[in-house]
């Protein structure tokens, strides 16, 4: 006798979350509910599913064969109620920087639309993704620190740093010759002041006194600032490409440092069972291994 659909969807849940908590937030129903649910069906299978560690759960070998079946399963009758619903839009809200949308994204854009004909992207604006602005999005595409990086987030890209400006202001504040350099000329920030702590740390400089200079959200804007002769700003291969070929701003140095920054993507624990959530996430993912 096959157990019951609620079992199998509570387990489905629990097993692409990795969390009992986290599958009951998904499917609206209580922890001891999921528990409940997994506990029926380890007995009626005769099997553990689960190795419980901590407050989550990692699959047993048995769990991962029978995560497979339920994942195709659902994909199935998901596709099956959807041929019910000819009218149907669907949309997956990705939220996501500025700069990573206009310089990541958008490049990759056709190639979605034909591997993905059924399903609409919308981009949500924000400057910090993750934050309430991003409630609603399936999505959400981070910038952060790599060591600050989500632990239930998968790495998009990782961020080379190097110090860059315009030829005008290497023409009126240099020749730089030595990291120290850039400590008594403008200098400009994104979000913080740790892309620039990083940079400096990994030049071997020690900071004794805090860094100054105008501090900027929106990426773009601090390029175009640094392409104007506003001040030197740390910038991101291979983001800047582009700007570096045209010459719009050059390197201060040949620095060749690792990387210190990435870009991070995870769903919405909300949304995360929704299967073109799931296929957006994994063309993401993919997509990141091509660069």
């Amino acid at each position: 006798m096959l157990p019951s659909l609620p079992a199998l969807r509570a387990f489905d849940a629990a097993a692409r979350l990795g969390s009992f908590r986290a599958a009951a937030n998904s499917l609206s129903v209580s922890a001891t509910a999921i528990s409940h649910h997994i506990r029926g069906l380890e007995d009626q299978l005769q099997v553990s599913l689960f190795q419980r560690i901590g407050r989550n759960v990692r699959l047993t070998e048995d769990g991962k064969r029978l995560a497979e079946a339920t994942t195709q399963a659902f994909a199935l009758l998901e596709t099956a109620v959807e041929r019910f619903q000819p009218d149907a839009r669907r949309v997956v809200r990705i939220s996501a920087g500025p700069i990573f949308t206009a310089r990541w994204l958008m490049p990759r854009i056709s190639d979605f639309w034909e591997t993905h004909p059924g399903i609409e992207l919308e981009f949500v604006p924000t400057w910090r993704p993750g934050g309430s602005g991003s409630s609603r999005a399936e999505i959400i595409i981070r910038w952060e620190r790599l060591q600050d990086m989500p632990g239930n987030a998968t790495k998009l890209l990782e961020l080379q740093p190097i110090a860059v400006a315009s030829p005008d202001f290497v023409a009126r504040f240099g020749p730089f010759e030595q990291a120290t350099d850039l400590l008594s000329v403008p200098i400009l920030h994104q979000r913080n002041h740790w892309g620039w702590i990083d940079w400096f740390s990994a030049k071997g400089v020690k900071l004794s006194q805090p860094l100054r200079g105008a501090i900027f959200e929106d990426a773009n804007v601090l390029i175009r600032g640094a392409a104007e002769g506003q001040g030197a700003i740390v910038g991101w291969l291979p983001l800047i490409d582009q700007d570096l070929k045209e010459g719009r701003v050059i390197r201060l140095f040949g620095e060749r440092m690792p990387p210190t920054h990435g870009y991070f993507c995870e769903m919405n624990i909300e949304n995360s069972g929704q299967r073109d959530t799931r296929s957006v996430f994994a063309w993401l993912c993919n997509n990141s291994q091509n660069l």
